[in-house]
């Protein structure tokens, strides 16, 4: 097994290794939702055998499961499943030309920026640019508030 170059890798330039080209990077909150379900599908004794999973498994993963939950919990921004859409439409457009989106004025950032941008939920453009140095030569300060005031809108306004 060869040692990758370090000069290959690196998050703040966004270079990734060739297996992260496919991933798609979630919100906490989205894992959240996800291992919600996977709970209440627990609950219910006939969906875990059609999964596949027998009670060994299960046991085995309940200290791991409880884990990830309760790290998500901590950390979630977004409680809601409409906010959660809300922020992933602004933040991972779908329909993209010329860098803009043609339903939304954000400027199209790389999927891991925009991952970023939801789980660390700055209030200013400038702890944004901070914690996210490839945003900087991508947005302007007036941009980047704009798209972190509209990340904090939606997360305040959660039912």
């Amino acid at each position: 097994m060869s040692i990758p170059n370090q000069d290959d890798e690196d998050a703040a330039q966004l270079k990734f290794p060739k297996e992260f080209d496919k991933a798609e990077p979630m919100m906490i909150s989205e894992v959240l939702l996800m291992l919600e379900q996977r709970r209440q599908q627990q609950t219910n004794p006939n969906s875990m055998s059609n999964l596949g999973i027998d009670d060994d498994d299960e046991i085995a993963l309940s200290e791991a499961f409880n884990d990830t939950v309760a790290y998500c919990e901590r950390f979630s921004k977004f409680k809601t499943k409409e906010a959660i859409g809300a922020v992933r439409n602004l933040l991972f457009p779908k329909d993209q030309t010329n860098g803009m989106t043609t339903s939304n004025p954000t400027p199209v950032l790389h999927k891991f920026e925009a991952a970023l941008l939801a789980n660390l939920c700055p209030q200013q453009a400038i702890e944004a640019k901070t914690l996210i140095p490839s945003l900087d030569s991508k947005l302007d300060d007036d941009e980047c508030q704009k798209i972190v005031d509209e990340i904090q809108t939606y997360r305040s306004f959660q039912c």
